[in-house]
């Protein structure tokens, strides 16, 4: 299925649109576009990554050979083949399902053996970026170039009943890391006992996600595999919902912790057993992903090795994945994980526009083995206003449409794509990027010009002015109007926030920030206690409509109260919203979504700061790296399209 100083942002919009479809084709013009500003002309410099030119027509097998599934001869790693050997494990035909699915890698077919070395800034409160290299779901994204929704888990599947209900047929052998069977009780005991279950979810709220006007889809077993989910309204997004990261947990594991299944258990003792840290990296929990977490060393590295049931093959019929080893170590500093990666000790290190890694890494790259690869670009920072912030003068503010239309003409967006991202990000609004289905290139810079005198007078038109002559702003009450925002030390560079606090101080709004840990800054914003939030910015108006609609209880998290007191114009969103959730007809879901998308671009609930070329480098001991990836955080971000199982190491050798 096809998913169905000032400068003048304006002169730059029209040359904008040639720009990021360029973008989008994984390359942009020789040539600036007259009228584009500076930071964008370093944008159409050709950014091909040097491994990627002149590379030799790709050397595998477009198709499998129907008689290799026929015949079930399939190869395997040598380390798996030994365990066959000598007894411990079955051969590879009787670990892989009836039809595995098969995966054309990138240039050839592999090798096996090695290791692959990653870092991850924290292990708890970052288990995302594992959970997305790993999990797998009964649909996905087509990677790397994500045009279609494909079956992944699941075989199959067939709406029925005018979109009310679809069935999932999952792939039959499917079997855990420790070779017990997967099957549809899994799915439903991770469904019914973990999420349905308020005491046993360890997550506050229920996703609204998986609700269809506030009520739970249902889901129930057919047979051990067949999956039917139905709702009384058309399942219109269900399948994006399914190209998510988690749909299973293993019943046969986790129920002897379950009070349902176990008198003796406590859900206090259910939840602590299931965090998401000791789901993704607790060994003894197996899985459905390429590797296996076998050792975790709190604070210092978790290493994951091959899950020898894993279900899919290559063209040429080999068992994934190639490399017989994952391992991340922890590593808070960034230059550090740069010193190393340049040094060799790491693979792969992401998002490096931010900072002294990318400038850093392009003057080594002509000198040391590895290549810096380029994305299209991505909407990254958003200012996420508290609309229901404790402070009943301050949220009266933020909820002034010309105060948030003030702050964003304050920005000054070519300074922080110039200092911060090297150039390397687009200004934008509060808009869907190039990436987005419903990119619309004439919202792209909405409220996006740099414009102080228009930030003060919108201001003063509001009635935030300076009474006293202190060089602040006040509230009408005569109280100083400032602003705190919050910024999560461990997930994001503090650079942007800096920058802002200096525009937003410059037309006289006093600035502070509050630099902390993530696990503190979100139970501000489970609590509401946030006034500003620097935060990524929402990709999905299908899998985040919680973001842009009053999707449940306390949602959106910008405005917990909004089902009270939220403006017309969001009740409206939520609306089409729900529409466009109760209908499988791609032209219908397409007209709603993009109406939401008008009403959040026009009314501005949030900032927006540009869309930054997602920049990343690989070893050049890696092979099958792609060349070409969208790193959305609709397709999972930067993990999932780089489809780790196919990626190889060259000359492989022991892991030390």
């Amino acid at each position: 299925m096809t998913r169905h100083s000032k400068r003048s942002l304006p002169r730059a919009a029209a040359a904008s649109t040639a720009l990021t479809l360029a973008a989008l084709a994984g390359c942009v013009p020789a040539e600036a576009p007259e009228g584009v500003f500076e930071q964008d002309a370093v944008l159409t410099v050709d950014r091909s990554p040097a491994c990627c030119v002149d590379l030799p027509p790709p050397a595998r097998p477009e198709v499998i050979d129907p008689a290799i599934l026929r015949e079930r001869r399939f190869g395997e790693a040598p380390s798996l083949a030994a365990k066959v050997r000598a007894g411990q494990l079955p051969p590879v035909a009787e670990r892989l399902p009836d039809n595995p699915l098969v995966v054309t890698p990138i240039h050839e077919i592999g090798t096996y053996g090695g290791t692959l070395r990653r870092s991850n800034s924290a292990d708890v409160g970052r288990e995302n970026v594992l959970e997305r290299t790993l999990s797998e779901n009964l649909l996905g994204w087509e990677r790397p170039i994500p045009q279609t929704i494909e079956p992944n888990l699941a075989e199959d599947y067939e709406f029925q009943d005018d979109g009310r209900t679809v069935v999932f047929r999952l792939r039959r052998g499917l079997r855990w890391s420790d070779g017990h069977p997967f099957t549809a009780d899994d799915i439903l005991f991770w469904y019914e006992d973990m999420q349905l279950n308020d005491d046993a979810r360890v997550y506050p709220f229920f996703s609204p996600n998986w609700t269809v006007d506030g009520e739970p889809l249902r889901m129930e077993k057919v047979d051990g595999h067949t999956l039917r989910i139905s709702s009384h309204k058309p399942l219109g997004r269900i399948r994006e919902i399914l190209t998510d990261d988690i749909i299973a947990y293993p019943k046969h594991i986790l129920a002897p912790l379950h009070p349902r299944y176990n008198p003796e258990a406590t859900y206090a003792d259910f939840r602590r057993a299931t965090t998401a840290a000791q789901l993704v990296y607790e060994p003894g929990i197996p899985r459905l992903s390429a590797w296996v977490p076998t050792e975790w060393r709190k604070g210092q590295r978790v290493v994951y090795e091959r899950n020898p049931y894993y279900w899919k093959i290559d063209t040429a019929g080999n068992q994934l994945p190639y490399a017989d080893r994952l391992v991340f170590e922890i590593i808070p500093n960034s230059e550090i994980v740069l010193f190393k990666f340049i040094n060799g000790e790491i693979d792969l290190i992401a998002r490096i526009a931010q900072g002294e890694a990318y400038p850093t890494l392009k003057a080594y790259e002509q000198h040391r083995p590895f290549c810096v690869y380029y994305a299209p670009p991505v909407p990254q920072d958003s200012l996420n206003f508290n609309w229901d912030a404790p402070d009943p003068r301050q949220r009266k503010a933020f909820r002034n449409r010309d105060v948030r239309i003030a702050l964003s003409h304050a920005i000054n967006r070519a300074e922080i794509s110039a200092i911060a991202m090297h150039g390397l990000m687009l200004p934008s609004g509060y808009a869907l990027g190039p990436t987005s289905p419903y990119h619309n290139p004439d919202q792209f810079y909405r409220y996006a010009e740099y414009d102080p005198d228009l930030a003060r007078h919108l201001l003063d038109k509001a009635g935030y002015t300076d009474r006293n002559g202190d060089g602040w702003r006040q509230y009408p009450d005569g109280g100083r109007f400032e602003i705190t925002i919050d910024v999560e030390s461990d997930k994001r560079s503090t650079t942007i926030p800096e920058l802002v606090r200096e525009h937003w101080e410059a037309v006289g709004v006093r600035t502070h920030l509050n630099i902390a840990h993530s696990s503190i800054v979100f139970q501000r914003r489970l609590n509401a206690r946030f006034e500003v939030l620097d935060r990524g910015f929402p990709h999905d108006i299908e899998v985040q409509a919680e973001h842009f609609g009053i999707m449940g209880a306390n949602f959106p998290f910008w405005h917990p109260r909004a089902d009270r007191e939220g403006p017309e114009w969001l009740h409206e969103a939520t609306a089409e919203l729900r529409t466009a959730f109760a209908t499988i007809d791609p032209d219908e879901r397409r007209a709603h979504f993009e109406r939401v998308r008008d009403l959040h671009n026009k009314h501005i609930p949030m900032i927006g700061i540009g869309a930054m070329r997602e920049t990343w480098a690989a070893s050049d001991r890696l092979g099958n790296v792609p060349c070409e990836a969208y790193l959305d955080g609709i397709y999972r971000g930067w993990e999932r399209p780089l489809l780790h199982e196919q990626i190889f190491i060259r000359d492989a050798t022991p892991p030390r």
